[in-house]
């Protein structure tokens, strides 16, 4: 076995002890893999496809039922279909939005923070107004504003939902990076690499942006949870287009046509989209939190001390 393969295979088996060492951290990445998995279900066409529209209040918040085991376990939506299958049906799409949007955010705010850092001067000057601007206007304020504006069909193209959440999200990341490569570039490795002879873009994206990648990685898992909220919210809100598949306008159509704060009719269809958002967002933290613990090196010389 290789040193590369050998150095790879003590990583796996560390981050493997840190996960067995919490039950926490162990039913959180369950229950991430159980989302993902439910994507793919869904994008694969594994579940049967949404039932047509019933109308009437007669199929509305209807009590849970055996039939077509399992989809109608948790009852029916305010469409009459099964509560369970169009709860899985938003999976994919909420999924999709928040990584697209982290991936969106982290990028824009790691590139920004590292070439204003690095180059200095003018071009940190102008990048550290946009940085500043950008911090002063709240994301999803201005997420709210844009999409009220957006053509109907672009409310559901997954890609520009993504860029509205990241809109200023990125601000912040930017600032953080920013100064860790200010610091960073007056190092030693710094001056070597000049000497062999590395262009500027190669020592920041590869050599400072090295450093900063366990940052970059807990902040990605952060946005995710962050775009989660906004996505939601922007369907509770009633601004986006009124789909069964959106945990957001779910919650919404329970409070509102379901009465489900005022009666028991609609309560499984206003808790159970909460449920789904509530843990999803958890797993997310939790493994936010046990990627600094893998990260951080004196738990790491710590847990391989206990090896040996």
């Amino acid at each position: 076995m290789s040193e590369k393969s050998k150095n790879l295979a003590k990583q796996l088996k560390l981050v493997f002890k840190i996960f067995s060492r919490s039950p926490t951290l162990l039913f959180s990445l369950a229950v991430l893999l159980v989302y993902i998995i439910a994507a793919l279900v869904v994008v694969l066409g594994f579940v049967p496809p949404l039932p047509p529209y019933k109308g009437g209040w007669e199929y509305m918040y209807q009590p849970p039922s055996l039939r077509d085991f399992p989809w109608y376990i948790l009852g029916t939506e305010y469409t009459g279909r099964p509560l369970l299958l169009t709860i899985i049906y938003g999976i994919p799409k909420t999924l999709a939005v928040a990584f697209l949007s982290a991936l969106i955010t982290v990028g824009v705010g790691t590139a920004i923070g590292l070439i204003a850092g690095y180059v200095g001067g003018l071009v940190d000057e102008l990048l550290s107004l946009a940085i500043n601007v950008a911090l002063t206007i709240p994301t999803y304020l201005l997420a709210l504003i844009l999409v009220v504006i957006l053509p109907p069909e672009l409310k559901t193209n997954v890609l520009v939902l993504a860029g509205v959440l990241s809109i200023t999200a990125w601000a912040s990341l930017a600032r953080a990076v920013r100064a860790q490569t200010i610091a960073l570039k007056r190092r030693e490795f710094i001056d070597v690499a000049k000497t062999i002879g590395y262009g500027s873009w190669k020592i920041m994206f590869d050599e400072v942006l090295r450093f900063m990648a366990p940052f970059i990685a807990m902040n990605l898992v952060l946005s995710c949870v962050g775009a989660i909220y906004g996505y939601t919210g922007l369907a509770f809100l009633g601004l986006m287009p009124m789909t069964p598949d959106n945990w957001g306008v779910q919650i919404y159509m329970a409070i509102r046509g379901g009465g489900a704060l005022y009666s028991d009719k609609a309560i499984l269809a206003l808790w159970s989209p909460i449920i789904t958002i509530v843990l999803l967002q958890y797993a997310l933290i939790n493994i936010a939190k046990a990627m600094e613990d893998i990260f951080n090196p004196a738990l790491r010389t710590y847990l391989q001390g206990e090896e040996m």
